[in-house]
């Protein structure tokens, strides 16, 4: 789907010259990736060294994040009182893989534990009071809360009533009273001297199985086991590839390679990355984003998120078969309605370029996907974006925003109108009474208007590095791809080329929509390949005979076991642009 907007392409500021040569010298790299380490923080030999071979040696004590002694203590005290406990958690990937994550070892040391996900229609997101219910009926009197529960100050009050006890271990922005619970882990939380501030709730959950295994004089190596689930997390959850996020990634993608969960393995061979039982290639991020991550939040869009914990706390292929089944034909249901609610968005969306926002309703939508759409329409016309629904008698919806737009700020303007909200300032979801809606959709418009700058309704790609195409070798391939993993704060770099034009067989491919490119640049007798999804409609410019630009990342291509580097286009640019 190609952006109603030009894009602007902003080159990120490069790093000074006597910098990039010092650096050149001191890890023996070229220009261009002196340049990507230089933005990326890497000043020297030993920072270099720590950047390009994650250990677990980098991770910290969990005993530095505040209220881990007593979350120990707590847990410890349960089973020693052989007392029930619960293992709570979202709906989405950071909320089951981290319950799956705890759930599995607490469930090897003891065995009074439970787990429970929120029903995504009847409870909603985060702790809710009927999941309160389920464990005071069922004589829980410990809930360990994963990835939720920051803000549920009711909820734990009226647990505490029902002699239950919480830990929460979240990673969302705290408001300035906190529950009054039994432990609090959160490195965002006042006065926690957490080194790293932005891991993912499944993190969270791994760092104090850590502390678990501490306290209780376990093998160390024994959390390791879980990282394929934390690095899942990472990737799905966007967090930020930095740190010790990359660390727990890179590891976690490394057990992926020889995943021992059969759930997964389920996934990755619906998704065509496991062949005959064979991994087709090295798994990145990407594969986490797009194939592992549809498929466990599918669970919680069109079914339940419990089968998410289903699958990937089994043992067996044949334990997993049942869930993989469900969760692969959820994803598949949910690709359909997400395409059938996008098709009828489309028709209801104005373009008038005069607008500041979109709004758009049905109350026959699905609430699992409008989230997706939503994101979509923003590709489309780049607005911030609410899609909304009926649900239970109010209209429920998600906002995505644009670049640096803070559409909580604007959500939190129409309060007045709204029954609830929160997220953050570049998505939020929402809850209003259905006589309010014209007057939010005509006020959001209003607020979204005083507040965006004229370059924010313009979507943006951010340029590490202007490069030739014949500087673009194996051996620079090989460097630049061991700093993945990528993701938020260490993006792959996105490279620009000018000066190309078409040797004579660039072509439309697939259903048309698709441009298969075959360039050369100005100056330079070699020859580059390269693939353009969505801009088949370019062909004709391209194929002119004048000169153009691409910004593009570079990728792997493997045909019949012959292995070449090739553009991954983002954007073309044309002299007349």
């Amino acid at each position: 789907m190609t952006a109603a907007t030009p894009t602007q392409w902003i080159l990120k500021e490069q790093p000074d010259e006597i910098a990039i040569k010092n650096l050149q010298t001191a890890v023996n790299a070229s220009e261009t990736l002196a340049i990507l380490m230089a933005q990326r923080g890497i000043k020297d030999f030993d920072a270099a060294r720590h950047y390009f071979n994650p250990t677990v040696n980098q991770l910290h004590s969990p005993f530095l994040m505040k209220g881990m002694f007593e979350a120990s203590e707590r847990i410890t005290k349960a089973i020693e009182n052989d007392e029930r406990v619960m293992v709570y958690g979202d709906y989405d990937v950071d909320g089951t893989t981290a319950v799956a994550l705890v759930f599995d070892f607490l469930s090897k040391q003891y065995d009074a534990v439970t787990y429970y996900i929120p029903d995504r229609y009847g409870e909603g997101y985060g702790i809710s009071l009927q999941g309160i219910d389920f464990a005071a009926d069922n004589d829980v009197t410990l809930i360990i809360a994963l990835d939720c529960g920051i803000k549920a100050n009711s909820q734990v009050d009226y647990a505490t009533e029902k002699g239950i006890d919480f830990i929460i271990c979240d990673h969302h922005l705290p408001a300035k009273e906190v529950p009054k619970a039994a432990a609090i882990l959160n490195p965002l939380q006042p006065e926690c001297e957490y080194p790293f501030k932005s891991l993912s709730g499944c993190a969270i959950g791994f760092k104090l199985v850590q502390a678990l295994c501490e306290t209780w004089s376990l093998d160390k190596t024994e959390p390791f086991q879980y990282l394929d689930l934390v690095a899942i997390a990472a990737g799905c959850d966007i967090v930020s590839m930095t740190g010790e996020n990359r660390v727990l990634s890179s590891l976690g993608l490394d057990l992926l390679e020889h995943t021992r969960r059969p759930g997964i393995e389920l996934l990755l061979t619906d998704g065509g990355r496991i062949v005959d039982g064979q991994l087709k290639r090295s798994l990145t991020v990407a594969d986490l984003v797009f194939v592992i991550g549809p498929r466990i939040n599918a669970a919680g869009r069109m079914n339940h998120g419990s089968r998410a914990v289903d699958l990937l706390i089994a043992k067996t292929t044949k334990g997993a078969e049942e869930a993989a089944k469900d969760i692969i034909q959820s994803n598949l249901d949910r690709r359909e309605v997400d395409k059938d609610i996008l098709a009828e968005a489309l028709e209801m969306l104005d373009t008038n370029p005069e607008k500041k926002s979109t709004v758009l309703y049905a109350p026959h939508w699905h609430k699992g996907v409008v989230g997706i759409v939503a994101s979509r329409i923003q590709e489309h016309f780049y607005r911030p974006t609410i899609v909304l629904t009926e649900s239970n008698g109010k209209v429920t919806g998600s906002a995505r925003s644009v670049h640096e737009f803070d559409v909580h700020a604007a959500m939190d303007a129409c309060h007045d109108l709204l029954e609830s909200y929160g997220g953050h300032m570049a998505a939020a979801g929402l809850t209003l009474l259905p006589q309010n809606l014209p007057a939010f959709i005509q006020k959001f418009e209003k607020e979204v208007a005083i507040r965006i700058r004229p370059d924010q309704l313009f979507p943006r790609l951010s340029i590490d590095a202007e490069i030739k195409l014949d500087a673009i070798n194996p051996k620079f391939f090989e460097a630049m791809n061991r700093m993945a993993p990528f993701g938020p704060d260490n993006m792959r770099p996105v490279f620009a080329a000018h000066g190309l034009t078409d040797t004579g067989n660039s072509r439309c491919v697939g259903d048309g929509t698709h441009l298969k490119l075959e360039v050369r640049q100005e100056g330079s007798r070699d020859v580059m390949k390269g693939i353009a999804f969505g801009m088949g409609h370019l062909e004709a410019p391209v194929k002119s005979g004048k000169a153009f630009s691409a910004a593009f990342v570079l990728e792997e291509n493997d045909f019949r076991g012959v292995k070449s580097i090739e553009m991954g286009v983002k954007d073309l640019k044309f002299n007349d642009q």
